[in-house]
């Protein structure tokens, strides 16, 4: 799969760096409680790049264990795992339904910032666009019967001027992006998203992935960029 990492290669990454140093798989493998609120004064202490994370079965604060071009792995204890891709979600492991793949590709005629040394298509997401486009998601997960389901939806996403957003160790001013998943099974599935007014990257996602799934909503505690 495109952006994946094979799982088996897993623990040899999960003592990646982050943005504070390098971070220990011990230390990586920090902390998601059941239940609580994420905990700021934690989060102060702990000098790498990290997560406050409500994912249904598990929440709390977790540290980035490993660091792959755009692709950034959080461990969340018990086998689990959030796979980010250019800040946003693109697969998990460990959860009752898991996440397996994500593609975003823009709608037809939609502009898209290249960079040197980039293929602009296949890096694609919607929320890096000064005014984002309409575009297309395709995603297939895991249902808690072992089953795969794979859809594809048509996607948009609309952006707000900036406010200002609490986050664990910040407040900052950034752009709310309300996010409309319209899936090719007649359902439809919403988020939000914050971002930054300048840079597009993401502080803050609470949304429902696919149908049926579960809200995962995180915030950055610590980042790592």
């Amino acid at each position: 799969m495109r952006r994946a990492l094979p799982l088996a290669a897993l623990p040899l990454l999960l003592a990646g760096c982050a943005s504070g140093g390098v971070s220990p798989l011990g230390d990586a493998l920090l902390a998601v409680l059941p239940g609580g609120e994420p905990d700021t004064e934690r989060a102060e202490g702990i000098p790498y790049a990290s997560l406050a994370l409500d994912a249904g079965d598990r929440s709390g604060l977790v540290v980035m264990g490993a660091r792959a071009g755009d692709t950034t792995l959080w461990p969340t204890g018990n086998r689990g795992l959030i796979t980010l891709y250019r800040d946003g979600l693109q697969a998990t492991a460990g959860l009752p339904q898991d996440l397996l793949e994500t593609r975003y590709r823009p709608a037809a005629g939609a502009a898209m910032a290249e960079a040197p040394g980039r293929d602009a298509e296949a890096d694609y997401v919607p929320w890096q666009g000064a005014a984002p486009a309409d575009f297309s998601l395709s995603r297939s997960w895991q249902e808690a019967d072992g089953g795969v389901t794979r859809l594809s939806a048509r996607g948009r996403l609309d952006c707000h001027a900036p406010v200002p957003r609490d986050l664990p160790l910040a407040s900052l001013p950034l752009q709310r992006c309300e996010q409309r998943l319209a899936w090719e099974d007649g359902s439809v599935t919403t988020g939000t998203l914050w971002r930054d007014p300048e840079s597009y990257r993401l502080w803050a996602v609470k949304e429902t992935p696919w149908p049926g799934g579960p809200v995962i909503d995180w915030e950055v505690a610590r980042p790592w960029w």
